[in-house]
Formats: C-alpha cells, structure tokens, sequence
C-alpha cells in the first residue's frame, strides 16, 4: 500500500488541509508529525477513530463524547471538549493532544502547549469529505495509512447499499434533526452541522435551512416545518412524544449518528433502511397529510 494511494480519495485543497505548507509532498512525508508517544484525544468521532486505526494502546485519555468502542469508555475524563481544564490533562503527561478544534477554551490549550504538550488538529469539516481528511491524517500522523484505506472502504460500501435504499423514497424526505443540550433542552440543527450532512447522505432535506448550527426548539416549531421524520439523538426523545408521535421517529445513539467516525457508513444505512420503511405507503410524507 503506497502512500499515494490514501491522497486519492483527496482533491487539492483537502491535502492543504492535511499539510499546509507541506502540500507538495506526501502527506505522510511529514516525519515531524508522526504520534509514537501517549496522547490524549478530544471528540468522541476522533477517538473511535484512533481505536478503530489500532492505536488505542496510545490513548491516555480522553474527553467525556469519548463512549466508544468500550476500551475508550474505560479511559480517564479529562473533562467536557469546549470546557477543558490544563490540570486534567497534564496529569496524564501525554506527549500529543489530537482535537478536531472543538476543543477548549483556547487558554487551556495554551497552557498544554506550554507545558511541552504538542498540540495536533485534524480537520472538523462536517461532511463526508471532512470524514476521509480525518481518516487519512490520523493514518498518517499514526502509521496507519493501510488501516485507514480500510475504513474508507468500508464506509463507502456501506454508502453505496444506502444509495441504494434512498431510490425507493421519490424525493428527499423532509427531516428534522434534534439532540439534547445543556439540561435537556432540545435543539434542532440547521445549516454547517454534522446532523445537516447525515440528513444529506440519507437522502433528505433538512428543514431547518435557515439558520446555521443549533437552535433550541418546541413541538410546535418541529411541526410547522411539517416534516415526514425525526431523527433523534437518544437524550432528546423524551422531549418529542405527544403531538409528533404520529410522526415516525429515528432514535439512536448521538456518537453513533453524529461522530462521524468509523461507523459513518453504518449510521446512514440504519437511517436510510428506517426512512425507507417508515415513510413506506406515504407517498408525500406523513407531516403532510
């Protein structure tokens, strides 16, 4: 397996993203960049990732979306990734952190990098390209670059058998995608979210084109949208009885849906074989009767 082999699945402008200014080369050319020591891994789709590149053994610790595979869901807590603590981390003198820059708040990682703590960012893009940049980073940044090809490959056959499925539903089913906040209030996604390109990749639309990132919103507003489905992280579900049960609703695990790791492909095919069975004999969408 060549190296150049994993730049494939990548345009021009996602090998900028990978490099910066060593795009020229190869991307894993870039020696200085190599993880060999213990790390500390922040996002919960970047964890299962490095599990899934066979480097677990390397991980130190990690941030609490960090729930699978279960070996992660053992590891130390260094806290939530937006509120992190310079404490938490150093105590586990790791030699890397890994965060897709979600992680915070910025004066914590100053405090880590200038404790000697190398600081690494993979790319955050929410979309499927995103995903592979991810992929092939860490293969890279981990000496994994065969592995990763494995998991690419694996997410695509996955997404093409949903391509499939999506065929039978005649137009994109109209989708409201919700997760729980803070203390359990629930919150709809809009534009430039992870929750958007999961909508996109199972064949919907999300209605929720107005406005970027998430909203807080009621049974009402997911109503007025009219939409054919929801798909809910398992902590909002409680909230989204009622009213919408007449509505047919996914819910499933927020790392599974959202991480946007490993088990992408898995997480589309579920969704899209659930729209496919639960919009059948509604032709124009339930929410629209």
């Amino acid at each position: 397996m060549h190296r150049r082999d994993l730049l494939r699945w990548l345009g021009g402008g996602a090998l900028g993203m990978i490099c910066g200014p060593l795009a020229a080369k190869p991307a894993c050319a870039a020696h200085d960049m190599y993880v060999d020591g213990g790390l500390v891994a922040i996002g919960g789709g970047l964890t299962e990732t490095i599990f899934a590149l066979g480097a677990g053994d390397q991980v130190l610790g990690a941030d609490t979306t960090s729930t699978y595979p279960e070996p992660a869901n053992a590891l130390p807590r260094v806290g939530y990734q937006h509120t992190l603590t310079p404490e938490s981390i150093l105590s586990l003198r790791p030699d890397v952190l890994i965060h897709d820059g979600s992680a915070g708040p910025s004066t914590t990682l100053e405090r880590v990098a200038g404790a000697g703590v190398k600081l690494l960012t993979v790319s955050g893009e929410p979309s499927l390209n995103g995903f592979k940049i991810r992929v092939v980073t860490l293969g890279c940044w981990l000496r994994a670059e065969a592995r990763a090809m494995e998991i690419i490959r694996s997410v695509e056959a996955d997404l093409d058998e949903a391509r499939k499925i999506q065929t039978d539903l005649g137009r994109p089913p109209r989708l409201v995608l919700l997760m729980a906040h803070g203390q359990g209030n629930a919150v709809a996604a809009g534009r430039d979210t992870k929750a958007d390109a999961l909508a996109r990749l199972c064949g919907g639309e999300n209605v929720f084109q107005d406005y970027s990132g998430y909203r807080p919103v009621s049974r009402e507003g997911v109503m007025a949208r009219r939409p054919d489905a929801l798909i809910i992280s398992g902590e909002a579900a409680a909230d989204f009885g009622g009213s919408l049960s007449r509505v047919p609703q996914y819910v499933g695990d927020t790392l599974f849906l959202l991480g946007f790791g490993p088990r992408l492909g898995e997480a589309v095919l579920d969704v899209s074989r659930f729209l496919n069975q639960g919009l059948a004999g509604h032709p124009v969408g339930i929410g629209h009767s």
